[in-house]
C-alpha cells in the first residue's frame, strides 16, 4: 500500500473514530436529559471541541438522533439476525424467541429501548442525509418470520402485515407496562410479580395465541 493510501485510510479511520465518540456522547446526553434538554452547544462542550468542528460531522440535533438510532438498531438487528440464523424448530417458536429478545433488551437497557422505540426525534426544519438513509429493519425481520410461518402452514391467518404489527404491539405494550409505577425499580410487587415473572407471563400468552392461530 502506498503512503498516500495509508494516510487516506488513517484519515477515514480517525474520522470514524471521532464520529463514534460523538455518537456515544450524544447518546449519553439524550438518555440523561431527553431531546429537549440537549443542544449541539452542550454536546460540543461535553466533547471539548468547537461547534464548527462538530458540525462537520453532524449537521443538527435531529441528525445526531438518527446517527444514534442507526448505530443502536444495527446492533439490535444483528442480535435478531443471530437468533434467526441459529434457530432450530418451528417458526412459531422463533417468534417467541424474538419476543423474548425484545423484552430482555428492554429490561437490560430500558432508557436506550425507550429512545429507540418510544421517543419522538427532535424537530428540525430540514431532513438531513442521515435521516434519509435511516431505516429500522426490526419489524421487517419479524414480518419475514410471520410470513414463513404462514407459508409453512403453522399459522392460518393470511394478513401477515397486521399480524406482525399486532405481535410487535403486544411486546412493546408489555415493555410499557413494566416501565410504569406498578413495577418501578422494586424487585418484587406481590400483585404483579417481578419483571421477569411478568415477561414470562406475557410470553406464555403469546405462545398460546400463536398456537391457536
Amino acid at each position: 500500500m502506498s503512503s498516500k493510501r495509508k494516510t487516506r485510510a488513517r484519515s477515514v479511520e480517525a474520522k470514524d473514530k471521532q464520529l463514534q465518540r460523538i455518537i456515544k456522547a450524544g447518546r449519553e446526553l439524550f438518555l440523561k436529559h431527553g431531546p429537549e434538554g440537549v443542544s449541539m452547544r452542550k454536546l460540543a462542550q461535553k466533547l471539548d471541541m468547537g461547534q464548527a468542528s462538530l458540525y462537520t460531522y453532524i449537521s443538527s440535533k435531529r441528525e445526531l438522533w438518527f446517527a444514534i438510532l442507526k448505530n443502536d438498531f444495527s446492533k439490535f438487528e444483528l442480535g435478531m439476525a443471530e437468533i434467526m440464523q441459529a434457530h432450530k424448530g418451528s417458526y412459531k417458536e422463533l417468534l417467541e424467541k424474538i419476543a423474548q429478545f425484545y423484552l430482555e433488551f428492554a429490561k437490560e437497557d430500558g432508557k436506550r429501548y425507550k429512545m429507540m422505540f418510544q421517543t419522538q426525534a427532535p424537530q428540525a426544519e430540514k431532513t438531513g442525509l442521515l435521516e434519509q438513509q435511516y431505516d429500522s429493519k426490526s419489524i421487517y425481520y419479524l414480518q419475514d418470520v410471520v410470513q414463513k410461518a404462514v407459508d409453512a402452514g403453522e399459522i392460518r391467518e393470511k394478513d401477515v402485515g397486521k399480524l406482525s404489527f399486532f405481535i410487535w404491539g403486544i411486546v412493546h405494550g408489555t415493555v410499557s407496562v413494566v416501565q410504569t409505577e406498578f413495577f418501578g425499580d422494586k424487585e418484587k410487587i406481590p400483585e404483579y410479580g417481578n419483571i421477569d415473572e411478568y415477561h414470562q407471563f406475557a410470553l406464555k400468552y403469546i405462545r398460546k395465541m400463536l398456537n391457536e392461530m
